[in-house]
């Protein structure tokens, strides 16, 4: 996906994990390094972030995301996306549209991970 760990700069510490909000990092089968699950990974960056050793790194294909937002017409109003929030971007009533808004919300993608209804758009730059 959108970012790697390169392994000889890995220690293991696991700061990478920790801070992984859809459980992207994991430790090798037998290694004590960490590599990012293509298939869990939205792209946020905090991985990057954090790392001491500064052992992961965006590849070739990443594309950061834009803009997230939610259609009103495939929305349930089931509340998934507010709760997995971390910074409580989207939010609404009940069994109605949710919105986001977008000052809070830092594009890390969260919210159209956990969507079931495919209500959350998001645009790569």
């Amino acid at each position: 996906m959108a970012y790697k760990i390169q392994e000889e700069r890995c220690v293991g510490c696991g700061a990478c994990a920790w801070v992984c909000l859809f459980g992207a990092p994991a430790l090798e089968d037998d290694k004590p390094v960490y590599r990012i699950n293509e298939k869990k990974c939205v792209s946020c960056g905090h991985c990057e972030e954090i790392c001491p050793n500064n052992a992961i790194a965006p590849d070739h294909t990443h594309k950061p995301i834009r803009k997230v937002t939610i259609d009103p017409q495939k929305c349930v109003g089931c509340s998934v996306c507010e709760h997995v929030c971390p910074e409580k971007a989207p939010h609404g009533e009940l069994h109605k549209p949710f919105e986001i808004d977008q000052e809070k919300c830092f594009q890390c993608g969260a919210c159209a991970v956990r969507c079931r209804h495919e209500a959350i758009l998001v645009e790569y730059m």
